[in-house]
């Protein structure tokens, strides 16, 4: 899918799968994803596309695409990544790979993300439509270190996961473990 020379085409597309607040939302990741990738010296075009789809089978009933895609999971909150990014594939929409594992990475992380997955991780997190504690200071960490504010981002996503007394997807805590000893000590 050629994002620069069909971005209109594929903001119809993904219109026709996304609706209300999280079209809203995808155009805001895709924003935040561009700025990220110029930050980081990341491919632009990549990290816009992904920005972009990252949601889209998040108002699609997940468990039968997972079943469907033979996807295992722990957490049907999670799950829309993962199966974004198989459909994605199935229907022939985006072909790389980097691309598609941004997708598939963005709601739980993972250890040792590539960049182009961290972009996308954060960007969904911290794109202009997020209001929550502490997206301030996730915002400035994102421009500033993108080691530590995925650190940060997976402390504030285990504590809420904890807070409500849900199940944690393993690669979050394999994520939160990397990332950890990345800093190990530091307050952050």
């Amino acid at each position: 899918m050629d994002y620069t020379g069909n971005r209109d085409g594929i903001v119809e597309k993904l219109a026709g799968q996304v609706k209300g607040e999280k079209f809203e939302h995808s155009l805001g990741v895709e924003e935040t994803a561009v700025k990220l990738a110029r930050r980081y010296g990341a491919d632009v075009e990549k990290a816009g596309l992904a920005g972009l789809l990252h949601d889209y089978t998040k108002q699609k009933d997940n468990v039968k695409l997972a079943k469907k895609y033979h996807i295992p999971y722990l957490t049907e909150k999670t799950l829309h990544g993962h199966t974004a990014a198989a459909v994605l594939k199935d229907k022939g929409y985006i072909t790389d790979e980097e691309v598609l594992s941004a997708i598939k990475w963005h709601t739980t992380g993972r250890e040792g993300m590539t960049l182009l997955e961290k972009i996308i991780y954060l960007a969904d997190y911290i794109e202009p439509n997020r209001d929550f504690d502490g997206v301030g200071k996730l915002r400035e960490l994102a421009f500033e270190n993108i080691d530590k504010a995925v650190l940060y981002g997976l402390q504030m996503s285990i504590g809420h996961i904890l807070e409500n007394k849900s199940l944690i997807d393993t690669d979050s805590v394999a994520a939160y473990n990397y990332y950890r000893n990345l800093f190990p000590g530091e307050d952050i």
